[in-house]
């Protein structure tokens, strides 16, 4: 009887207790970047825009060129977890204006970085390995 008494006081305190953290406070992953709510200290609507037309500009130059030779295409990161690390890599044929093309992907990235700060957003810390080879597939690069 006595076991039985502490047992539900154990039970009674252990079920009124909080967890400190909810889905409502915790830091917010990646892909669910808060955007266009400046009330709460989103992302704003420029910021937004700035950061997927720079993006759409880096993809647009990198599928620029027909991948015919592999042997002329290269590898960079493209965004940064919040761990660090990229985000994922992207081809690119040496063939177009390279150092144009890398500061817009360093520009990209700095502001991901700064962006992942700034909201104070968490990632996976998964590690992305970078593809060692590239094939040429119906004119694109692929990676293998």
């Amino acid at each position: 009887m006595k076991n039985l008494v502490l047992l539900s006081l154990v039970s009674t305190f252990a079920l009124s207790c909080k967890p400190a953290y909810t889905a409502d406070n915790l830091p917010k992953p990646l892909p669910e970047r808060p955007k266009d709510n400046t009330a709460i200290g989103a992302m704003s609507k420029e910021e937004s825009n700035e950061m997927d037309y720079l993006r759409e500009e880096i993809i647009t130059l990198s599928n620029s060129e027909k991948c015919t030779n592999p042997a002329e295409w290269k590898t960079v990161g493209l965004g940064v977890k919040a761990c660090g690390g990229p985000v994922s890599y992207i081809a690119y044929s040496n063939k177009i204006d390279e150092k144009a093309f890398l500061d817009k992907v360093e520009s990209y990235n700095q502001k991901s970085a700064g962006y992942n700060k700034k909201y104070n957003l968490v990632s996976d810390c998964m590690l992305i390995v970078q593809p060692e080879n590239i094939v040429c597939e119906n004119d694109r690069p692929v990676f293998k």
